[in-house]
């Protein structure tokens, strides 16, 4: 995503800010709206949503030069509901809240992001981790393990992070340590190792979060191949809490249509096994098809339409879009279509 760069003289807002001459401000963001039907076992609903491409935002980065090739940055984001102007519910700033310092020996990050155990299959999501087919929603709610209501199986308050230099001949590795502070599923350990360079693009991560009761322990492996006439992508993700575990596969394409278009085609199976208080959870799975397609107006603006599917089996529940509420052992369904502007 390419944003909006403002580079400011010591006057003004620098002034103000007390940075230097060499400092940039970056005012980023993504507008994404488009009208959605969803419908869960009997019940439809009609409505205007909010980031279907592309997650609706508001951030700003700074960026100062402090000479030696080390530079210290700050960076603060947050969500945006398009469809009624309303910000996350329990947090302004939610998406992220980092100060850093970078060098040669590479970055060094403060606050609350993403962690290792979420990018390394995030960032190989066929749909991007956004809209209806975002199979966020199969790893956002983990048998009990208290992950659901502390946000962390995306992202980590308090968190110490570590990023590899860019001069690695296409290798990289990132590491994050988050304490608890006292509050359940909130303490969190986890490292991502990895290699991009061409067209090819793969990595495994493991990590570690001191749940409720015991460790929520999740494994990972993702890539994706841009063979140029199509873009190929697939993860295997594991996540384990006590006794229960859920194996989530995706396998998907993204395919160029003339020098505008591309379409996105994925299937994504959630696999259950084990039990979850003495209940075997065997027999709840879901599995996810979708199919979509982006339209480029320019470089920052795109129009889109999204549809999928999920087929629940036993007392499996999950929606491509809520509301009206899921039902378990129902499927569900829904289709959307929308305008995203990245600036």
């Amino acid at each position: 995503m390419k944003h909006t760069h403002l580079t400011i003289a010591l006057a003004g807002l620098l002034t103000a800010a007390g940075a230097s001459a060499q400092s940039h401000v970056t005012v980023f963001g993504v507008a994404d709206a488009g009208i959605r039907k969803t419908t869960n076992g009997a019940e439809s609903e009609t409505s205007l949503a909010s980031g279907g491409l592309a997650g609706s935002r508001f951030g700003i980065r700074v960026e100062e030069d402090l000479g030696g090739g080390m530079k210290a940055g700050g960076w603060i984001e947050g969500t945006v509901n398009l469809d009624n102007g309303t910000a996350n519910t329990t947090r302004l700033w939610n998406r992220r809240t980092t100060v850093s310092l970078s060098g040669a020996l590479g970055e060094v990050i403060l606050g609350r992001s993403l962690t290792p155990g979420y990018t390394a299959f995030g960032e190989y999501d066929t749909f991007g981790t956004s809209g209806l087919a975002d199979q966020g929603k199969f790893h956002s709610t983990a048998f009990g393990s208290g992950i659901e209501a502390t946000g962390l199986w995306a992202r980590a308050d308090n968190s110490v992070a570590y990023n590899t230099p860019k001069t690695l001949g296409g290798f990289y590795a990132n590491a994050m340590w988050a304490a608890g502070e006292g509050v359940a599923a909130s303490a969190f350990r986890g490292a991502r190792l990895g290699y991009a360079a061409g067209p090819l693009d793969v990595s495994g991560a493991y990590s570690v979060i001191d749940a409720t009761a015991g460790d929520h322990k999740r494994t990972s492996l993702a890539g994706r191949y841009d063979l140029g006439v199509v873009k190929l992508f697939g993860s295997l993700v594991v996540n384990e809490y006590l006794e229960a575990k859920r194996t989530i596969t995706q396998l998907g394409v993204h395919v160029p249509v003339g020098s505008a278009g591309t379409v996105r085609a994925n299937i994504t199976r959630a696999d259950a096994s084990g039990q979850q208080g003495g209940t075997s959870i065997s027999a709840d799975d879901a599995t996810q098809v979708a199919l979509g397609y982006v339209h480029a107006l320019s470089k920052r603006t795109s129009l889109y339409g999204t549809y999928a599917r999920i087929t629940n089996k036993g007392a499996a529940k999950f929606a491509v879009s809520t509301p009206p509420a899921a039902v378990a052992g129902q499927a569900s369904r829904g289709i959307e279509f929308g305008l995203s502007h990245r600036f």
